[in-house]
């Protein structure tokens, strides 16, 4: 279990999961173990009956494909438990909605067990951690892939009135990870991670261009350990065909480096921007139609590789781009309200787009003074997007060459949903992006037509 990457991470952090940062803030990771390596499941059934020597109460929980990967050996090795299992149906894929959350938690509170357990990375996970938070009930979580990086996060996305959330959740207390049982998870999975990992480049240059936009604070301790991941996956890519056991150690590190950023964090914002926003509205919308590869990372990878030639557009443009302060500020005084030219599209998710824009802060002055911003920035600004978005069109070119499902049409995206959420994204969330950058400044139109044309070059 030596030389993982998520372990250098974690080692700047105190026995109560402190660590007194560069950045002037404290982090906490509340976390107590990783377990990863070849019989990680009969390890951590050791570990259970120790901490528990009078039997623990188990509640469990897995769906058809989790348990047969990893849920049904690893229950056979605790000989001294006592457990309740849940069993979801594997197919359709249980989707981790507020009223899935509300059952199993009346479920888990009639049990009252010591210990929750998530067998799965993905959904089985993001349940477990909410309801753990809200029966105040620690979790485990037995992975069964590599696909996503939240499973060590602090946050669960959990289906809220239409909408897929960040919400709140207790972090896992131990995390079991058998790279015997990540191998032999669907190839689609592993795409999966490293479509999630990819997305860490759009949040790295995203949260940096908010820091010199909006004062937002900063912490370069978590953003380059998130974007350290990225680049992890990509050499997990590159050792796919030749040595797959190393590229599934390597994705399952980078997985959960990037988890422990977030949990360091307490936010997902070293590792989620505007593709994460497009994944979960094709999700919400179910406007996926290829079931087998409607798995949230490649959805967030498929929008990173839309997202990347809107960027590069936007950043072009800003190379000789002089912005008429005086005239923008006119332009804003006369536009047309938002909620008077929202999309008929998006009307189904009025409801997340009136909670996104009232947590934004924005008028007249504020606009004056993020174009001042940008006139004092600009030169940083450029350098970060050049350097990080080249880093992104080389990730984009070796995942191309592994066969990664980028185009909306193969993933059977509905069309009228394809670009729905890149034209809106500074209404689906209120977190700073180049979005809002080109909105500041006039240019969205860039942004949008850009957007059109990575769709249409993809077929």
């Amino acid at each position: 279990m030596n030389n993982y990457y998520f372990q250098e991470f974690i080692s700047r952090f105190d026995e109560a999961g402190n660590f007194a940062c560069r950045c002037g803030r404290t982090h906490h990771i509340g976390t107590r173990e990783v377990l990863v390596a070849p019989g990680a499941l009969k390890e951590s059934a050791a570990m259970l009956a120790k901490e528990f020597s009078g039997g623990a109460r188990l509640w469990v929980l897995s769906d058809e494909n989790t348990e047969a990967a990893a849920g049904e050996k690893w229950k056979s090795g605790l000989r001294t438990a006592r457990i309740s299992a849940r069993i979801l149906p594997g197919r359709p894929r249980p989707a981790p909605t507020a009223e899935l959350v509300s059952n199993l938690t009346d479920e888990v509170r009639r049990v009252s067990p010591d210990l929750l357990v998530a067998v799965g990375s993905g959904v089985m996970s993001d349940l477990v951690k909410r309801i753990s938070l809200a029966v105040d009930i620690p979790n485990w979580c037995v992975a069964t892939a590599a696909s996503v990086d939240a499973y060590n996060s602090a946050t669960s996305a959990i289906e809220i009135n239409g909408f897929h959330n960040a919400v709140p959740a207790r972090v896992s207390r131990t995390i079991v990870c058998d790279p015997d049982v990540i191998a032999k998870a669907p190839r689609e999975m592993f795409l999966a991670g490293l479509g999630d990992l990819l997305a860490k480049y759009l949040a790295f240059l995203d949260w940096n261009l908010s820091r010199i936009m909006t004062g937002e604070h900063y912490c370069p301790v978590v953003s380059g350990t998130a974007l350290e991941s990225a680049r992890s996956a990509l050499s997990a890519a590159r050792k796919l065909q030749d040595d797959p056991g190393e590229a599934v150690r390597t994705l399952t590190d980078a997985a959960l480096s990037s988890g422990f950023a977030m949990q360091a964090m307490g936010s997902s914002r070293s590792a989620a921007s505007v593709e994460h926003t497009m994944a979960h509205l094709w999700e919400t919308a179910d406007a996926v139609r290829n079931e087998r590869l409607d798995l949230h990372g490649i959805l967030a990878g498929a929008a990173s590789r839309i997202v990347l030639r809107g960027y590069r557009a936007l950043y072009a443009r800003l190379d000789d781009f002089e912005p008429d302060v005086a005239a923008r500020l006119s332009a804003y005084a006369h536009e047309t309200p938002w909620e008077e030219s929202l999309e008929e599209g998006l009307q189904p998710f009025i409801g997340k787009v009136r909670e996104e824009m009232a947590g934004r802060a924005f008028d007249r002055d504020t606009l004056a003074q993020r174009l001042r911003a940008f006139i004092t920035g600009r030169k940083e600004i450029l350098g970060l997007a050049r350097s990080t978005l080249d880093e992104l069109a080389g990730a984009v070119s070796t995942l191309e060459g592994i066969g990664y499902p980028f185009s909306p049409a193969e993933l059977g995206i509905d069309a009228s949903y394809v670009l729905l959420p890149y034209r809106n994204a500074r209404l689906l969330r209120k977190r700073y992006t180049a979005f809002d950058l080109a909105y500041e400044l006039g240019l969205e139109r860039v942004l949008t037509e850009a957007g059109v044309a990575s769709v249409e070059a993809m077929g």
